[in-house]
């Protein structure tokens, strides 16, 4: 299967019985954004709440079917593969519920629900090592509204190496507070987390500027 090289693919919002939805967005390459803006302007943009993050707004498409286990999928520079893992959020959930204090342990799903997942997707994606290499995250995570049960918003992601876990969830604790604090809407962080967190991380500061912002804190 060819390698994914732009994550400017389909964003599925979450049923009321938990089932994601596609809607259908144009699809950007990061070197597409660079080419318009220079890095350090989008930055400043960014943080001030005018940044163009998404392509498209986030509107109920075609049902999308769960995630097939027997399905190749390729992980690319720390981003899911957008077929297998586009990204998912909850239907309905409001900017003050999202940020009532203990809202994302409410409805992060257990282990018993985590663990098997990750399994099956570790086999789809092919990865190496031990399960506890990987920690199976939200793409669009808990904390801006992120779909909890939504295969399609969950993959294995590594605890090592570039692009890992614990940035993203340093990247994870911004967003929420720039959401929380009005500084950026909701719908943009959560269409560049399902899109490209990665550039998005750069875009927020990198280690120097998330490294204040612990995960879960």
């Amino acid at each position: 299967m060819p390698v994914n090289t732009s994550r400017r693919g389909r964003f599925c919002p979450e049923t009321a019985a938990d089932r994601p939805r596609s809607p259908a967005s144009a699809r950007r390459t990061w070197l597409d954004r660079r080419a318009r803006v220079a890095p350090s302007l989008v930055a400043l943009m960014l943080l001030s709440g005018c940044a163009p993050l998404a392509a498209g707004s986030v509107q109920p498409g075609t049902r999308s079917p769960a995630f097939a286990p027997e399905r190749d999928c390729v992980e690319r520079h720390g981003l899911p593969d957008p077929h297998c893992t586009p990204g998912a959020i909850r239907a309905g959930v409001s900017l003050a519920t999202i940020c009532a204090f203990g809202y994302s342990s409410s409805v992060r799903p257990p282990e018993s629900y985590t663990e098997p997942l990750k399994l099956r997707q570790m086999r789809a994606y092919g990865l190496p090592g031990s399960p506890r290499d990987y920690e199976e995250d939200h793409l669009v995570p808990l904390s801006i509204g992120g779909a909890p049960r939504v295969p399609r918003n969950l993959w294995p992601e590594s605890r090592n190496g570039p692009d890992n876990a614990e940035q993203k969830d340093q990247l994870e604790t911004w967003a929420a507070r720039m959401a929380c604090a009005g500084r950026i809407p909701l719908s943009r962080l959560q269409q560049e987390m399902a899109t490209e967190w990665t550039a998005l991380y750069r875009l927020a500061g990198g280690e120097r500027v998330l490294r204040k912002y612990p995960p879960g804190g």
